[in-house]
């Protein structure tokens, strides 16, 4: 059986109150005290069971006909809920309390309002948070990933590859050129030191000695039989004079 926590005194105070603006006969006003006294001593249950000659003789009344309307004019004015018992058992009564709603589910609601929803949106706030960071952060991951890192080469790498390709290029030769240079080509930093190497190479075949064209790491076909000994390289993207 469901218990309500109900304030005895503070229902009596609002049911005046209701009275001073809407219309209940003194019967039916006595009858809402007598319920209440009911329900105060059941222990504040949902609902109470009992028959009409208890009522009756509670409020000093001798014809039922007179409880009933006292009864339908209470239920009317929409304070109590009224279920009519089985043949053999007595009718169930609701109160329909004025403060109950107001004081009881009130309090509960302050608490969820003050307490419990500044928690739940703070953490929904916070998740939201982690997983936007989490999303760039991984977004930046997936970039940095795409990007090769470029690793300047060690002279004995060059020169194994060199030697592989059989180019004849001279391997410290050519680190030191690009150190001199901030491994760069032309203004952008370089990505493919073999690439470079073959650059070079093609150079050297087209008969120029020295580093790739200027800014487009194609053979210079336009300056054949410069060497070395002429005191010019071009390289890597730049104009390089002499070692």
């Amino acid at each position: 059986m469901a218990y309500m926590d109900v304030n005895y005194l503070a229902e009596i105070i609002a049911f005046e109150r209701w009275l001073e603006t809407n219309y209940l006969p003194i019967p039916s006003q006595l009858l809402w005290y007598k319920m209440m006294n009911l329900f105060n001593r059941s222990g504040w249950s949902e609902w109470v069971i009992v028959d009409n000659l208890r009522l009756m003789a509670a409020m000093s009344m001798g014809r039922e006909a007179t409880f009933i309307k006292a009864r339908d004019e209470l239920i009317k004015a929409g304070r109590i809920v009224y279920q009519k018992g089985r043949k053999g058992s007595p009718n169930k009564y609701k109160m329909v309390y004025f403060t109950f709603k107001s004081v009881v589910q009130n309090e509960v609601y302050q608490v969820v309002q003050n307490e419990v929803f500044p928690v739940v949106e703070s953490e929904v706030q916070s998740a939201d948070i982690f997983k936007h960071k989490q999303k760039q952060n991984n977004k930046k991951d997936t970039n940095v990933s795409k990007e090769k890192r470029f690793i300047p080469p060690s002279v004995s790498a060059v020169g194994s590859y060199c030697q592989e390709r059989n180019n004849g290029i001279d391997a410290g030769q050519f680190v030191d050129y690009y150190q001199s240079k901030g491994w760069m080509i032309g203004k952008n930093h370089m990505k493919d030191w073999k690439a470079a190497v073959r650059t070079w190479e093609q150079r050297k075949k087209g008969g120029i000695e020295g580093g790739p064209v200027a800014g487009n790491d194609r053979p210079d076909t336009g300056r054949k039989g410069r060497t070395y000994s002429d005191g010019y390289l071009i390289g890597a993207g730049e104009g390089f004079t002499g070692f």
